[in-house]
């Protein structure tokens, strides 16, 4: 049986008015995610990869990776259906959702400077000052984005050349060697994914954020101050969901930006699906989040 939270979002995915003038509708992507198994991955392995029209190896290595685990991308959503209803007909703990329905961390307000003011959580950034009541965050998602970057780098070097200086009666002593090399970047960001009631999520990104709304509990560097935040976000919301399951999860990456002499991939795009499930699993405990 499908799951209220996989309907709802499948009703209000497909009902979103579409822009004046816009094109046909793109078929949508639904994903199916296990959150916990019932049972060993060696006893499920089986049984889902038949559902799934893989291996068994294949399918265990998927479900030993720390979860939630997404297990089908499909834009046939009766398969998603069936999928989701043969596992919880099995007792494993798992959801659906159409991929129209998750707010990128793109999209998502990103604010640069906060303060609490009166109960309300205030960010400021691109020009403009929201305000967050405390009591209507209902869950706290932590995560990292991880970003790869590769640069072309071109070294140019001068030395002496008797061969060309002789060749020339001495007016060319030097010649210009080039070379190119990649440099390779890796960076991980902490994140705070605040999922509301009744409206989009925020994201707290560590390193775009300044930390003069701490006040006097302001510390020296950006990863305590950032710690410092979410804990003072978990002790004025008390009512809010915590949850850092994600920061176990090694997500795959998208690129995001190509050049001839640079390349760069980011995980905030399959971090965005995963804490959006997590916020579908937690509104079992709370008001739903949609």
């Amino acid at each position: 049986m499908v799951g209220s939270e996989y309907a709802l979002l499948a009703r209000r995915s497909s009902t979103q008015a579409r822009p004046p003038g816009a094109g046909p509708r793109v078929s949508s992507q639904y994903v199916v995610a296990v959150m916990a198994l019932a049972r060993s991955v060696d006893e499920e392995a089986p049984r889902l990869a038949a559902d799934l029209g893989l291996t068994a190896y294949e399918t265990a290595v998927m479900l030993r990776a720390p979860g939630p685990v997404i297990v089908l991308r499909s834009e046939d959503r009766a398969r998603a259906v069936d999928v989701l209803g043969k596992l919880r007909a099995r007792g494993h703990d798992a959801l659906a959702c159409e991929l129209d329905a998750v707010v990128s961390s793109e999209d998502m307000f990103r604010p640069r400077a906060f303060r609490f003011d009166r109960g309300d959580f205030v960010g400021l950034g691109h020009g403009e000052e929201r305000r967050l009541p405390l009591a209507d965050i209902f869950a706290l998602v932590r995560a990292n984005h991880a970003t790869r970057t590769e640069d072309t780098v071109v070294d140019r070097t001068r030395k002496i050349s008797l061969g060309r200086a002789a060749l020339t009666g001495g007016l060319l002593t030097t010649k210009t060697k080039t070379t190119e090399r990649t440099r390779v970047t890796n960076e991980r960001e902490p994140v705070l994914y605040v999922f509301r009631r009744d409206a989009p999520p925020w994201l707290l990104a560590s390193t775009e954020l300044r930390y003069d709304g701490l006040a006097a509990e302001m510390l020296a560097s950006k990863p305590q101050n950032f710690e410092v935040l979410v804990g003072a976000l978990r002790a004025l919301a008390p009512a809010a969901l915590f949850d850092a399951r994600l920061l176990a999860v090694r997500a795959g990456s998208t690129v995001v930006a190509t050049s001839p002499t640079h390349f760069s991939t980011s995980s905030a795009a399959a971090l965005d699906v995963l804490a959006h499930l997590v916020a579908l699993s937690l509104s079992r405990a709370a008001r739903p989040y949609r």
